[in-house]
């Protein structure tokens, strides 16, 4: 337990050096400083993860009332962004990562995937906002641009993504679980 939190300590003050240097020898207003920014705090909450490895069973992540039909979702367009991640080949990807063969074990294993995506996206998130407050304080809100598009494109959306996916999951879990205990209880 101990070494594992050492690991835990040793990645983010890792993280925060790297994010440090980032801010003081790139162009904080420019494309390949928000660019590696995302792509390098993604990297780093991957490997936080992997060595926390969270419940994430948090009242966070139930389904409010409005997320069961993900109307309000559709009108923001992540039908849209789904579309996009599909013909740029990061479904591909990630049915590699998690693939799905139609059985309870997959389903489950896929929602907690939904959940690590969507707290790595909010955590990345936060911390994108906050330094595109400091850029937007010590530069101007126009030198932010880059920020506030790529947080929009690579934190926000997927998140609103794994809220809109994760009713229809956990119907598929209700149902695999509902033919099990049937199963049994014949």
């Amino acid at each position: 337990m101990f070494l594992k939190w050492m690991k835990v300590l040793l990645i983010v003050g890792l993280a925060t050096v790297t994010v440090s240097l980032m801010i003081q020898y790139m162009k904080v207003t420019s494309v390949a400083f928000s660019l590696g920014l995302n792509f390098g705090l993604m990297f780093w909450f991957t490997l936080f993860e992997s060595q926390l490895k969270p419940k994430l069973n948090s009242h966070y992540f139930d389904l409010q009332p409005f997320e069961k039909q993900g109307k309000l979702y559709q009108m923001l367009g992540v039908e849209w962004y789904r579309t996009i991640l599909i013909k740029s080949g990061w479904e591909k990807l990630r049915q590699q990562q998690t693939p799905i063969k139609k059985n309870l074990r997959d389903f489950q294993a896929y929602e907690r995937a939904s959940r690590v995506a969507e707290v790595g996206h909010l955590v990345i998130g936060l911390i994108v906002l906050a330094i595109t407050g400091y850029v937007s304080l010590t530069h101007s809100f126009l030198d932010a641009v880059w920020l506030i598009l790529f947080n929009i494109l690579f934190n926000f959306y997927p998140i609103l993504l794994q809220r809109y996916t994760r009713p229809r999951l956990q119907r598929m879990i209700q149902r695999f679980q509902s033919v099990h205990a049937i199963r049994y209880n014949e």
